[in-house]
């Protein structure tokens, strides 16, 4: 009769450490959203119906929101209108960071989700910078990710004809030691040539952390960018 009911507090007990998680600390993904659709009208993005991120215009971004692993219901609801712009699912798996950005115009939109790489902390560290295409009006572009001042002539693109909602994938940059992190500039150019739609300036990349560059329209044409900082 005691084993009985040694085995049976012992039930109860696991029971109850499964239903919390096993313990465990690392059963959350994170998750970050980018507004890149030109023409949507304000929102609010939505996980499980918990209202993560309210008022998000053009070019907008969420911080990293940790949700638990498995299938999330992610969407994007302007803020005066119960229909959704986007109604997705998103697979979350453990310690992991991903950016879901929505691209293209309210007509034609299209969701693209990214895995975002933790950045190196070697003594002499090598961060990468990746560049995505969100821009609905500038076209297929080469891309180029150089030091700044460095003629456009002796370089090599790092992509060639980037469209709408592509992205070059991480490319390496290897800062200095001691803390010196360096700079480096992104152009976007007529595929073939070295005419520019966009030239960065130079932008600092940081000594912790891997940087995404999004391409987008600029409100009063012409074209911009915003420089997020990845985990």
């Amino acid at each position: 009769m005691r084993r009985g009911v040694l085995l049976f507090a012992l039930f109860l007990l696991l029971t109850f450490w499964l239903a919390c998680g096993g313990g465990s600390s690392s059963d959350t993904g994170n998750l970050r959203f980018v507004q890149g659709s030109p023409d949507a009208p304000t929102s609010d993005f939505v996980v499980d119906g918990q209202t993560e991120q309210t008022n998000m215009l053009y070019g907008n971004a969420s911080a990293y929101i940790s949700l638990k692993t498995g299938s999330r219901h992610a969407q994007v609801i302007p803020v005066n209108s119960p229909t959704s712009l986007l109604d997705d699912t998103v697979s979350m798996d453990s310690a992991v960071y991903q950016t879901l950005i929505l691209t293209g115009p309210v007509a034609q939109l299209k969701p693209v989700l990214l895995t975002d790489a933790a950045a190196s902390t070697a003594t002499t560290p090598v961060k990468n910078v990746r560049v995505i295409n969100i821009s609905t009006q500038m076209g297929p572009a080469d891309v180029y990710i150089v030091a700044p001042g460095v003629n456009l002539a002796s370089a090599t693109p790092v992509a060639t004809n980037l469209s709408l909602g592509q992205n070059t994938d991480y490319q390496p940059i290897t800062t200095g030691s001691g803390g010196n992190a360096g700079n480096f500039e992104v152009f976007m150019t007529v595929p073939g040539t070295r005419n520019a739609f966009l030239a960065t300036g130079p932008l600092a990349i940081t000594t912790t952390k891997n940087q995404t560059v999004v391409v987008e329209d600029a409100a009063g044409g012409g074209f911009s960018f915003t420089t997020l900082q990845d985990h």
